[in-house]
This record gives structure tokens, sequence and C-alpha cells, in this order.
């Protein structure tokens, strides 16, 4: 199953399985790799989260990302996101 096709998704963490909600995907030309978007609500606060993943892993498997460069781009990206709605 690839979680991104679907609006929600679950994800297991060390607290148990979260249910997520997708904000928005979006994909890098310069570094060839996708990102989702995504929040859930744990103890009534809304934390947004990001991750990379590969489309056609069917196991939904999602990657941290710790490089300060990319976080910045996908803040770019967000930051635009949020200027169209």
């Amino acid at each position: 199953m690839n979680p991104m096709k679907d609006e929600t998704f679950f994800l297991d963490t060390d607290d148990g399985s979260k249910e997520c909600t997708v904000i928005t995907t979006m994909y890098s030309e310069s570094r060839k790799k996708y990102y989702v978007i995504y929040e859930y609500t744990d103890n009534e606060n809304e934390d947004v989260f990001v991750s990379s993943y590969e489309p056609t892993d069917e196991n939904g498997v999602l990657q941290d990302i710790t490089d300060e460069l990319e976080l910045k781009e996908i803040e770019s990206f967000l930051n635009e996101y949020g200027d169209e709605e």
C-alpha cells in the first residue's frame, strides 16, 4: 500500500499507531525525491511532519529528512503552497 495515494494513513511510532492526514505531496526535481507533508493530533496538539518516500514502494516506508538544505527547500515549497491557498 502506498500511503500517499490516500488522504490518511497510519504510522507506527514508539507511542503506538497514529492516524496521519496528508496535507500535500511534492517532488523535488533537483533532488529527484518525493516528499509527503502530513500531520497528526497527539494530546490535542497538531504536529506537522515531512518525510521523503518512494511512490513505487508498496510498504509505504517514510524516510526522515536531516539535511538542513533539503529542509529549507521544503520550507520554501510550503511557503509558496500556503500563498496559493
